[in-house]
């Protein structure tokens, strides 16, 4: 079956773009695949090429547009449109799709305009558009600017409709269909849009994170990071509320912990958040653009990934570490339940219970109980199926139930 896979944006290289170039070879062993998107960096590109498939975007990338206007006046969505309507060959890969597999994100969803209402789609639908329908993404990193979201939801009563009018065109129409990214998305595609639909989980490539990094793994650790092995946390995310970057260094102040964050920030936001690490002893850098090796190095390397975020629809970060056999503690909310069991492979802990932080970061750097934990990862991944050859399965299964 000839499948055209789509997702707008790509250069942020978040957990979906990741996801999607993780999982693409062995969709491309149950489909004849072509890839089509708005803006993707080099190493994307050179990655789809070694795989064989052709992609389609547009020399002139699009670039996602913020602030304040553009959340009032739906400007991301109608320039998003504009870029789809201008891709040259975009309606010939339509034409040439027998389904479409579209990744939800910043613009994918004005690509549904462009479809026929009879050709077979699949939405894998990561989590509602931030902001919309709650206010945490209106707050700034460090939690103030409380006003925001009231009026900001009074002023984006048109991006709402324009939103959720996207959604009702999968209501009575049996040529298309949604799968969420958990159980907790799911229930957020039922409470918010009203639509009741499947679960296809992400995934990790165990080959991505092998158990020994090997010594230019090594090498590259200790041209990133000059802390010792142990000495710090990560975070993964831009600095912002959602993620709780702030609440990260609350979390961990006291257990002698350094903090690094890899995700984006400017420079304004990275000096803040650098004063509030000091406050508490606490040295933070942030790393944004790191390669796999780079990545891999910085967690291996770890006491612990952290978390914090607000209702993570999923968190590919969890079982990143657990391939890595490095301990998570995360957050008691949203999509990590999914996958971390407490005590058992990680550690679940409630949003402000201190005490229990500092006793899960003494318990990361214990080395049996990392090893307990680290087998048990590869368990938990193993025990959920989150391989890119089983996420082909479920997507393949799915289209065929419309077919």
């Amino acid at each position: 079956m000839r499948l055209l896979v789509v997702k707008a944006a790509m250069t942020v290289n978040g957990g979906a773009a990741r996801d999607l170039l993780r999982n693409l070879s062995a969709i491309s062993e149950k489909f004849e695949v072509r890839f089509l998107c708005l803006n993707l960096l080099q190493e994307q590109l050179i990655r789809l090429q070694t795989l064989g498939i052709e992609t389609i975007c547009p020399d002139e990338q699009w670039e996602p547009v913020g602030g304040l206007w553009n959340e009032i006046t739906a400007g991301q969505e109608r320039s998003a449109l504009s870029a789809w309507k201008s891709v040259n060959g975009v309606r010939e890969a339509i034409d040439w799709a027998e389904a479409i597999h579209l990744t939800g994100g910043n613009g994918s969803m004005e690509f549904l305009k462009l479809v026929p209402k009879e050709k077979l789609l699949h939405l894998h639908f990561l989590e509602a558009k931030p902001g919309i329908h709650e206010g945490i993404n209106h707050l700034k990193p460090d939690g103030t600017g409380t006003w925001r979201p009231h009026i900001l939801h009074f002023l984006q009563k048109f991006q709402r409709r324009r939103i959720e009018k996207s959604f009702q065109s999968f209501i009575d129409n049996e040529n298309w269909i949604i799968s969420a990214n958990s159980n907790f998305s799911a229930s957020k595609l039922e409470s918010i849009y009203k639509i009741s639909g499947g679960v296809l989980y992400p995934s990790v490539d165990l080959s991505e994170f092998p158990k020994d990094g090997g010594i230019g793994e090594e090498e590259v650790f200790k041209k990133i990071i000059q802390y010792p092995k142990h000495s710090y946390v990560v975070t993964i995310g831009r600095i912002s509320r959602f993620k709780g970057t702030y609440e990260v260094v609350d979390h961990v102040k006291g257990s002698g912990l350094n903090l690094v964050v890899i995700g984006g920030s400017s420079i304004e936001e990275r000096k803040s958040l650098n004063d509030y690490g000091e406050k508490y002893d606490i040295e933070v850098r942030v790393l944004s653009r790191l390669s796999s090796e780079e990545m891999c190095s910085v967690m291996r390397n770890a006491a612990a990934i952290v978390g914090l975020a607000h209702g993570e629809a999923f968190g590919l970060t969890p079982i990143e570490a657990m391939a890595l056999g490095v301990p998570p503690i995360f957050v008691n909310e949203g999509g990590f339940c999914e996958t971390i069991i407490d005590g058992e492979n990680g550690r679940l802990i409630d949003r402000g219970e201190y005490d229990l932080w500092n006793e899960a970061l003494v318990q990361a750097k214990n080395i049996d109980i990392r090893e307990k934990w680290a087998r048990s990862g590869i368990e938990r991944i193993e025990q959920l199926g989150l391989t890119p050859e089983n996420h082909s399965i479920r997507l393949y299964e799915e289209i065929m139930r419309i077919y």
